[in-house]
């Protein structure tokens, strides 16, 4: 059945000679791959600039449920990015932010409110030029909500939680989470914290998404990000 969805682009690997395949975000399916045919040729009319990571796509999907590879017909894209291509922060953090989301979107079922606010906080990305070092941080903080272990308790921040890769942030690290928490990611904002103490709370975040989603790995973009955001 061919079915019409808004998308958002995690990852794509090549196929064949011409083709690739692209792991999308779906708002009516959530998690699928779809085979684009001929989109490494020049004349295609689904150039690659439409599979780089957290472009945001307005698609035409044969879809067969069950099937673990579905077909593309048709794409239109609604949003293009004006900056995150050029700014080295900010296109850092997208390839960062599509790593975490192609570890953690799994489910193969639409999510309308976790799909409308991912697709709004990339433009967010984009548009702002107001705190953009701490926003992959922020991402973390709210994203853990939608996918079911929230940090609303964010006594586990101060060190009073049985959580224990809270323990032991810095004092500024820990103040700093709580009001990134406390404020809506939508709201551009400064936080007081050094870059130091900005890498020791990602790395803690990281650490608890790894306790609550199996198989998160080793993540090949953190390494540029920490390289890019360092004192």
């Amino acid at each position: 059945m061919l079915i019409k969805t808004r998308a958002i682009v995690l990852h794509h690997i090549k196929y064949g000679e011409t083709s690739i395949i692209a792991t999308l975000y779906t708002e009516k399916y959530g998690r699928l791959s779809s085979m684009v045919s001929g989109a490494r040729t020049k004349k295609t009319k689904f150039p690659m600039t439409y599979f780089q990571p957290l472009t945001l796509l307005e698609t035409e999907i044969y879809y067969k449920p069950n099937r673990e590879l579905h077909r593309l017909k048709d794409l239109a894209c609604p949003f293009h990015y004006v900056s995150i291509p050029f700014v080295i922060a900010k296109n850092a953090i997208a390839l960062f932010l599509a790593e975490i989301l192609y570890h953690t979107l799994r489910e193969q079922e639409g999510n309308p409110r976790l799909f409308g606010f991912l697709f709004h906080v990339f433009q967010l990305l984009d548009t702002q030029e107001e705190g953009i070092l701490n926003f992959h941080v922020r991402f973390l903080l709210h994203y853990a909500g939608y996918l079911g272990f929230s940090l609303e308790n964010l006594g586990a921040l101060s060190g009073t939680s049985d959580h224990r890769e809270f323990h032991n942030l810095p004092y500024e690290a820990a103040k700093a989470a709580i009001e990134m928490m406390n404020t809506p990611i939508a709201q551009p904002a400064r936080f007081i914290i050094s870059d130091a103490n900005r890498q020791i709370l990602l790395d803690s975040l990281l650490n608890y998404y790894a306790e609550h989603v199996d198989g998160m790995g080793r993540l090949k973009s953190l390494p540029i990000l920490k390289e890019i955001f360092r004192d």
